[in-house]
């Protein structure tokens, strides 16, 4: 197998680079996916908690709420929910930053020549073999 060429050697770093950057983004995907967000409404007679996407999971009613109006119910209600979100929120935020903070920028890809020149290299070496 002859040297590679510096072309070939900047797509082979643009890929590594890129796989790893792949690689941290799933990584933080999986641990977004197992964020809790926890809410309560204000009078802490409703409590909410929901998964990383913002999907609820639990509510759980204070017998003591029953004793407001619909409304108040309604609104006390939706204040518990949106705290539980904007719980989740945060904490997937943070995750995400956390993975592209130590990312370097991926540089410009190569241009088509280079992506040619390795193509037609592989199957240089590959008829050879």
């Amino acid at each position: 197998m002859p040297p590679r060429s510096a072309d070939q050697e900047e797509l082979l770093a643009y890929m590594k680079r890129a796989q790893t950057a792949v690689r941290k983004l799933q990584q933080a995907q999986e641990r977004i996916g197992a964020v809790i967000g926890e809410g309560a409404s204000a009078d802490e007679l409703v409590r909410a908690t929901c998964d990383g996407r913002g999907v609820f999971s639990q509510v759980w009613l204070d017998p003591r709420v029953m004793r407001q109006d619909l409304e108040t119910l309604g609104t006390t209600v939706t204040a518990a929910l949106q705290s539980a979100q904007q719980d989740a929120e945060r904490q997937s935020t943070a995750i995400s930053r956390q993975a592209l903070d130590g990312m370097d920028p991926l540089p410009e890809p190569p241009d088509a020549r280079v992506i040619r020149d390795h193509i037609d290299q592989v199957a240089r070496d590959i008829l050879e073999a």
